[in-house]
């Protein structure tokens, strides 16, 4: 059969689609949070008085149907991986929702197992329409996308006209899909932005998300817009911070201090958030040559430092004069414009790109990454606040930080604001809370960076590391926190 004629019979309207999804079975809505699909998600919720006991396996959820709200658990069972996102936080927190803590090579390693693997009934994803040879490409925001597809029993394809394509191992063939949704979202522009956002108060709320809007991918604002307008004021900064939208003033500082840790031909990994995805923007990587670049994911200026010239990839040890990625989130519009179709830039699964063999194959292989909080021996949490609350999942953090330890001349750095709550608390504790997730045990404490310096921990001892940590810690808590250094380390 030509392919052809093969994605015509698999076409379904949403409605048919949804109706094959059946009580009890598992449903997997791959993607991350930047191109999930949207109307298979609503045509399965608006049944759900027909449905019971449907699993949903999330990886981030973003924009959601109603699922995580109180009310549908004899209908729906969530359970989410990867990224808790300010939209699933709390579902999380009440515990009507399900965390599971993997990193992305665990979660892959998981469905390996035969008889411990529960498996996914119905993998629903996005991709783009079908080119001359009938391959569909997975876009720019792959992560774990072609995995689900290869291990789920069906699948089914909303597909997306505004999908661009990109170079690597991000394309499925039609044979490969066994049905069909058409769905492609409005896009935003500029023009329109005021028009969508009329509704919405107060003024000055509508005026803050007007503004984190327009520096966002036209197709990605009707996504953020929702999420934005559930949120009060303070939470639309802090999430605006945390996608890379608005520097908090501790960045400058802490950019110069990492400066000092590269070198010319490292290989950055950085995290996407805060303070680590303002570096570029604050001299980070000035005076650095020939860089290369390997990542689950990036943050504004790195494809600007791409079409530069300053990441070349030169001299890589693995695929050299390729930025490799999982996705291109981060990124400005006009970095990904450039990015997108360019042979210089490939995007690969989240759990090769971010396993530990692979990060350490890259030579001088430099993670830089965010912390929550660390307490005086190094150990280091990214994904709790207040002891248990959750925050994040642990994603690519741990293996690229051992990766990076395991590469012949490789660094891990973990960046930092000293404190948090406008400066009430210390992000650097003699010791964690109960609760408190360690995403980096400690003897895989390298360099701990915040504004007012770097820490050195590697091969250091208890009261080094101690002694270390509150040099760098806020002046305010430092007297505090040497007090309780000697209790802990000092006879």
């Amino acid at each position: 059969m030509d392919w052809k004629d093969e994605y015509k019979s698999k076409l379904l309207s949403v409605e048919e689609a949804a109706r094959l999804i059946q009580s009890g079975q598992r449903v997997m809505i791959a993607g991350g949070s930047t191109d999930q699909p949207k109307v298979l998600k609503e045509a399965l919720f608006a049944r759900r008085n027909e449905l019971h006991d449907v699993s949903i396996y999330h990886l981030c959820p973003i924009r959601e149907p109603g699922w995580l709200d109180a009310g549908h658990e004899e209908h729906f069972k969530v359970d989410i991986t990867g990224y808790v996102s300010p939209i699933g936080r709390p579902s999380v927190t009440e515990r009507r929702t399900g965390f599971i803590p993997n990193a992305w090579d665990c979660t892959v390693k998981e469905m390996e197992r035969p008889g411990e693997h529960r498996p996914v009934d119905w993998d629903i994803v996005t991709v783009s329409t079908p080119n001359k040879h009938g391959f569909c490409c997975f876009g720019p925001f792959l992560w774990l996308k072609k995995e689900y597809v290869k291990t789920s029993k069906k699948v089914i394809a909303e597909v997306d006209g505004n999908i661009r394509w990109v170079y690597g191992d991000t394309t499925v063939h039609v044979s490969e899909i066994d049905h069909f949704v058409e769905h492609t979202p409005v896009i935003l522009t500029d023009e329109e932005l005021p028009r969508a956002l009329k509704d919405i108060e107060p003024e000055e709320k509508r005026n803050k998300i007007e503004t984190y809007t327009k520096q966002l991918l036209p197709n990605l604002r009707p996504t953020v817009i929702e999420v934005f307008k559930m949120l009060d004021i303070a939470s639309i900064d802090s999430l605006a911070e945390t996608i890379g939208l608005v520097a908090p003033p501790e960045a400058e500082p802490i950019a110069r201090y990492v400066n000092t840790l590269l070198r010319d031909r490292d290989t950055l990994q950085i995290g996407q958030g805060s303070p680590s995805a303002y570096l570029h923007r604050f001299g980070a990587f000035e005076g650095k040559k020939d860089l290369g670049y390997h990542a689950e994911m990036t943050a504004r200026g790195i494809g600007t430092m791409i079409r530069e010239g300053r990441i070349n990839g030169k001299y890589k040890t693995l695929l050299p004069g390729k930025s490799v990625f999982s996705a291109l989130d981060g990124m400005s519009p006009e970095e990904l414009d450039y990015c997108c179709e360019n042979p210089r830039v490939e995007v690969h699964s989240t759990n090769w790109v971010s396993s530990i063999p692979v990060v350490a194959s890259n030579d001088n292989m430099v993670a830089i990454q965010n912390g929550v909080s660390v307490d005086l021996t190094g150990q280091i949490n990214a994904e709790s606040i207040f002891g248990g609350l959750p925050l994040n999942g642990p994603g690519g953090q741990p293996p690229s930080h051992i990766g990076a330890l395991c590469s012949k001349g490789g660094r891990a750095i973990t960046v930092m604001r000293s404190t948090a709550v406008q400066g009430t608390v210390s992000c650097i504790v003699p010791q964690f809370e109960p609760g408190t997730v360690v995403t980096v045990p400690r003897p895989y404490a390298d360099y701990i960076v915040s504004e007012y310096g770097i820490a050195r921990l590697m091969g250091k001892t208890l009261r080094e590391r101690a002694e270390a940590l509150i040099a760098v810690a806020h002046p305010d808590f430092s007297e505090e926190l040497a007090k309780e250094a000697r209790r802990l380390f000092w006879p």
